[in-house]
Protein backbone atom coordinates (compact mmCIF):
# COMPACT_ATOMS: atom_id res chain seq x y z
CA UNK A 1 0.00 0.00 0.00
CA UNK A 2 1.38 3.42 -0.95
CA UNK A 3 2.39 6.05 1.60
CA UNK A 4 -0.14 8.88 1.83
CA UNK A 5 0.96 10.67 5.02
CA UNK A 6 4.49 11.40 6.26
CA UNK A 7 5.00 12.55 9.87
CA UNK A 8 8.41 14.08 10.59
CA UNK A 9 10.03 14.57 13.97
CA UNK A 10 12.05 17.78 14.08
CA UNK A 11 15.15 17.67 16.28
CA UNK A 12 17.56 14.92 15.28
CA UNK A 13 15.41 13.88 12.32
CA UNK A 14 14.14 16.53 9.89
CA UNK A 15 16.55 19.16 11.24
CA UNK A 16 20.30 18.77 10.99
CA UNK A 17 22.64 19.71 13.83
CA UNK A 18 22.37 23.39 12.83
CA UNK A 19 18.58 23.14 13.35
CA UNK A 20 17.78 23.72 9.69
CA UNK A 21 16.05 21.78 6.89
CA UNK A 22 18.54 21.20 4.09
CA UNK A 23 17.77 22.10 0.44
CA UNK A 24 17.80 18.42 -0.58
CA UNK A 25 15.30 17.55 2.13
CA UNK A 26 13.03 20.45 1.20
CA UNK A 27 13.12 19.35 -2.45
CA UNK A 28 12.24 15.76 -1.53
CA UNK A 29 9.30 16.86 0.64
CA UNK A 30 7.92 19.14 -2.05
CA UNK A 31 8.26 16.39 -4.65
CA UNK A 32 6.31 14.02 -2.41
CA UNK A 33 3.62 16.65 -1.91
CA UNK A 34 3.43 17.13 -5.68
CA UNK A 35 2.57 13.43 -5.89
CA UNK A 36 -0.34 13.92 -3.49
CA UNK A 37 1.37 12.87 -0.26
CA UNK A 38 0.49 14.81 2.89
CA UNK A 39 3.56 15.83 4.90
CA UNK A 40 3.43 17.12 8.46
CA UNK A 41 5.50 17.51 11.61
CA UNK A 42 5.26 15.39 14.77
CA UNK A 43 7.28 17.02 17.52
CA UNK A 44 7.62 17.61 21.23
CA UNK A 45 7.83 21.32 20.49
CA UNK A 46 4.85 23.60 20.96
CA UNK A 47 2.75 24.73 18.01
CA UNK A 48 4.51 28.01 17.18
CA UNK A 49 7.90 26.29 17.28
CA UNK A 50 6.66 23.64 14.86
CA UNK A 51 4.75 26.03 12.61
CA UNK A 52 7.91 27.95 11.72
CA UNK A 53 9.31 24.80 10.10
CA UNK A 54 6.00 23.67 8.64
CA UNK A 55 5.80 26.97 6.79
CA UNK A 56 9.16 26.27 5.16
CA UNK A 57 7.81 23.31 3.21
CA UNK A 58 4.12 24.19 3.24
CA UNK A 59 2.87 21.40 5.49
CA UNK A 60 -0.32 20.12 3.87
CA UNK A 61 -1.71 18.38 6.95
CA UNK A 62 -2.27 19.62 10.50
CA UNK A 63 0.82 19.70 12.75
CA UNK A 64 1.25 17.23 15.63
CA UNK A 65 2.81 19.07 18.58
CA UNK A 66 3.52 18.66 22.30
CA UNK A 67 4.33 14.97 21.84
CA UNK A 68 0.94 14.19 20.33
CA UNK A 69 -1.11 16.24 22.75
CA UNK A 70 -1.99 18.88 20.15
CA UNK A 71 -3.03 18.61 16.50
CA UNK A 72 -3.49 22.00 14.86
CA UNK A 73 -3.66 23.56 11.40
CA UNK A 74 -1.06 26.17 10.53
CA UNK A 75 -2.32 29.74 10.65
CA UNK A 76 -4.95 28.98 13.29
CA UNK A 77 -5.28 29.73 17.00
CA UNK A 78 -7.19 26.65 18.17
CA UNK A 79 -6.30 22.97 18.04
CA UNK A 80 -8.37 20.36 16.25
CA UNK A 81 -7.41 17.86 18.95
CA UNK A 82 -5.91 18.48 22.40
CA UNK A 83 -5.16 16.86 25.74
CA UNK A 84 -4.43 18.96 28.82
CA UNK A 85 -2.72 18.60 32.18
CA UNK A 86 -5.06 18.91 35.15
CA UNK A 87 -4.89 22.51 36.50
CA UNK A 88 -4.37 21.25 40.09
CA UNK A 89 -1.43 19.14 38.90
CA UNK A 90 0.07 22.12 37.07
CA UNK A 91 -0.23 24.33 40.16
CA UNK A 92 1.48 21.74 42.36
CA UNK A 93 4.15 21.05 39.75
CA UNK A 94 5.02 24.71 39.22
CA UNK A 95 5.08 25.34 42.98
CA UNK A 96 7.38 22.35 43.49
CA UNK A 97 9.77 23.57 40.81
CA UNK A 98 9.75 27.09 42.26
CA UNK A 99 10.53 25.76 45.75
CA UNK A 100 13.50 23.79 44.42
CA UNK A 101 14.69 26.55 42.08
CA UNK A 102 14.14 24.35 39.03
CA UNK A 103 13.59 26.12 35.72
CA UNK A 104 10.36 25.19 33.95
CA UNK A 105 8.21 26.60 31.17
CA UNK A 106 4.71 25.59 30.10
CA UNK A 107 2.43 25.96 27.09
CA UNK A 108 -1.05 27.49 26.96
CA UNK A 109 -2.54 28.08 23.53
CA UNK A 110 0.19 29.49 21.33
CA UNK A 111 2.18 30.98 24.24
CA UNK A 112 5.22 29.82 26.18
CA UNK A 113 4.87 30.83 29.81
CA UNK A 114 7.84 31.30 32.16
CA UNK A 115 8.33 32.94 35.51
CA UNK A 116 11.33 34.66 33.91
CA UNK A 117 12.91 34.33 30.47
CA UNK A 118 16.51 33.06 30.28
CA UNK A 119 17.87 32.76 26.75
CA UNK A 120 20.47 30.19 27.79
CA UNK A 121 17.79 27.52 28.12
CA UNK A 122 16.47 27.90 24.56
CA UNK A 123 19.38 27.15 22.25
CA UNK A 124 17.15 24.84 20.17
CA UNK A 125 14.97 27.86 19.30
CA UNK A 126 17.80 29.85 17.75
CA UNK A 127 16.51 29.34 14.20
CA UNK A 128 12.89 30.17 15.10
CA UNK A 129 12.10 33.92 15.14
CA UNK A 130 9.74 35.68 17.54
CA UNK A 131 8.88 32.84 19.87
CA UNK A 132 5.87 33.89 22.02
CA UNK A 133 7.27 34.01 25.57
CA UNK A 134 5.18 35.45 28.43
CA UNK A 135 6.86 36.21 31.74
CA UNK A 136 4.44 35.78 34.66
CA UNK A 137 6.81 36.06 37.63
CA UNK A 138 5.35 34.86 40.92
CA UNK A 139 1.81 34.80 39.47
CA UNK A 140 2.34 31.40 37.82
CA UNK A 141 -0.62 29.92 39.73
CA UNK A 142 -2.95 32.13 37.69
CA UNK A 143 -1.89 30.36 34.49
CA UNK A 144 -2.75 26.70 34.92
CA UNK A 145 -5.86 26.24 32.77
CA UNK A 146 -5.44 24.68 29.34
CA UNK A 147 -1.80 23.63 29.77
CA UNK A 148 -0.70 21.17 27.10
CA UNK A 149 2.76 20.47 28.44
CA UNK A 150 5.47 21.64 30.83
CA UNK A 151 9.17 21.50 30.07
CA UNK A 152 11.78 21.04 32.78
CA UNK A 153 15.17 22.50 31.84
CA UNK A 154 18.61 22.04 33.40
CA UNK A 155 21.90 22.94 31.72
CA UNK A 156 23.93 20.87 34.19
CA UNK A 157 22.69 17.57 32.76
CA UNK A 158 20.63 16.55 35.80
CA UNK A 159 17.24 16.46 34.12
CA UNK A 160 17.04 12.68 34.47
CA UNK A 161 17.56 12.90 38.23
CA UNK A 162 14.92 15.59 38.53
CA UNK A 163 12.30 13.78 36.46
CA UNK A 164 12.83 10.68 38.60
CA UNK A 165 11.97 12.81 41.63
CA UNK A 166 8.90 14.22 39.88
CA UNK A 167 7.64 10.73 39.08
CA UNK A 168 7.84 9.94 42.80
CA UNK A 169 6.19 13.17 43.92
CA UNK A 170 3.54 13.17 41.16
CA UNK A 171 2.75 9.49 40.50
CA UNK A 172 0.10 8.90 37.85
CA UNK A 173 -0.04 12.64 37.11
CA UNK A 174 2.63 13.44 34.52
CA UNK A 175 4.95 11.54 32.21
CA UNK A 176 8.46 12.72 31.36
CA UNK A 177 9.59 12.11 27.79
CA UNK A 178 12.06 13.44 25.24
CA UNK A 179 14.87 13.63 27.77
CA UNK A 180 17.61 15.50 25.89
CA UNK A 181 19.94 15.70 28.88
CA UNK A 182 19.16 19.40 29.33
CA UNK A 183 15.36 19.27 29.04
CA UNK A 184 12.43 16.90 29.45
CA UNK A 185 8.80 17.28 28.42
CA UNK A 186 6.17 16.71 31.11
CA UNK A 187 2.93 15.57 29.48
CA UNK A 188 -0.45 14.21 30.60
CA UNK A 189 -0.78 10.47 31.10
CA UNK A 190 -1.57 8.70 27.86
CA UNK A 191 -0.16 11.44 25.63
CA UNK A 192 2.38 10.32 23.06
CA UNK A 193 3.03 10.91 19.38
CA UNK A 194 1.04 7.86 18.28
CA UNK A 195 -2.03 9.40 19.93
CA UNK A 196 -1.87 12.55 17.81
CA UNK A 197 -0.74 10.71 14.68
CA UNK A 198 -3.50 8.11 14.88
CA UNK A 199 -6.10 10.86 15.44
CA UNK A 200 -4.84 12.68 12.35
CA UNK A 201 -4.68 9.55 10.19
CA UNK A 202 -8.20 8.55 11.21
CA UNK A 203 -9.50 12.04 10.41
CA UNK A 204 -7.91 11.67 6.95
CA UNK A 205 -9.42 8.18 6.57
CA UNK A 206 -5.99 6.59 6.37
CA UNK A 207 -4.79 3.28 7.81
CA UNK A 208 -1.46 2.87 9.64
CA UNK A 209 -0.16 1.06 6.57
CA UNK A 210 -0.48 4.31 4.62
CA UNK A 211 1.53 6.31 7.19
CA UNK A 212 5.30 6.87 7.28
CA UNK A 213 6.69 8.08 10.62
CA UNK A 214 10.24 9.41 10.95
CA UNK A 215 11.96 9.86 14.31
CA UNK A 216 15.08 9.33 16.35
CA UNK A 217 14.23 9.72 20.05
CA UNK A 218 12.44 8.16 22.99
CA UNK A 219 9.32 10.22 22.32
CA UNK A 220 9.14 8.81 18.78
CA UNK A 221 8.86 5.15 19.75
CA UNK A 222 5.08 4.97 19.84
CA UNK A 223 4.57 6.54 16.42
CA UNK A 224 7.30 4.34 14.93
CA UNK A 225 5.36 1.34 16.21
CA UNK A 226 2.05 2.74 14.92
CA UNK A 227 3.11 3.55 11.36
CA UNK A 228 3.38 0.98 8.61
CA UNK A 229 6.68 2.55 7.56
CA UNK A 230 9.07 3.56 10.35
CA UNK A 231 12.14 5.59 9.34
CA UNK A 232 14.98 6.14 11.80
CA UNK A 233 18.17 8.09 10.97
CA UNK A 234 21.57 6.65 11.85
CA UNK A 235 21.84 9.01 14.85
CA UNK A 236 18.65 7.58 16.37
CA UNK A 237 18.54 5.88 19.76
CA UNK A 238 18.97 2.08 19.81
CA UNK A 239 15.35 1.72 20.94
CA UNK A 240 14.24 3.67 17.86
CA UNK A 241 16.54 1.70 15.56
CA UNK A 242 14.95 -1.51 16.83
CA UNK A 243 11.56 -0.30 15.58
CA UNK A 244 12.73 0.88 12.14
CA UNK A 245 11.52 -0.63 8.90
CA UNK A 246 13.96 1.66 7.06
CA UNK A 247 17.35 2.77 8.40
CA UNK A 248 18.26 6.16 6.95
CA UNK A 249 21.56 8.06 6.94
CA UNK A 250 21.95 10.52 9.82
CA UNK A 251 20.18 13.85 10.11
CA UNK A 252 23.45 15.50 9.02
CA UNK A 253 23.59 13.33 5.90
CA UNK A 254 20.15 14.13 4.44
CA UNK A 255 18.69 10.96 5.89
CA UNK A 256 15.06 12.06 5.56
CA UNK A 257 15.60 13.15 1.97
CA UNK A 258 17.07 9.73 1.20
CA UNK A 259 14.14 7.97 2.84
CA UNK A 260 11.54 9.99 0.93
CA UNK A 261 13.39 9.47 -2.33
CA UNK A 262 13.62 5.70 -1.81
CA UNK A 263 10.23 5.00 -0.24
CA UNK A 264 7.99 7.56 -1.96
CA UNK A 265 9.51 9.15 -5.04
CA UNK A 266 11.22 6.06 -6.50
CA UNK A 267 8.99 3.37 -5.03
Amino acid sequence: MSIKLIALDLDGTLLNSDKVITPRTLAAIKAAQAQGVAVTIATGRMFKGAEAFGQQFGANAPLICCNGGVVQDMGTDRPLFARYLEPAVVRRLLAFCQQHDWYVNWYIGNDILVDHYDEAFYAAYRTVPDMPFREVGTHYADYTQGVYQCVLRDLSGKVGEKTAILHQVFPNSVVAQQNTGCSADLTPLGVHKALGLSWLATSMELTPAEVMACGDGDNDLTMLEYAGTAVVPANGLPEAQARATYHAPSNDEDGIAQAIEDLVLHA
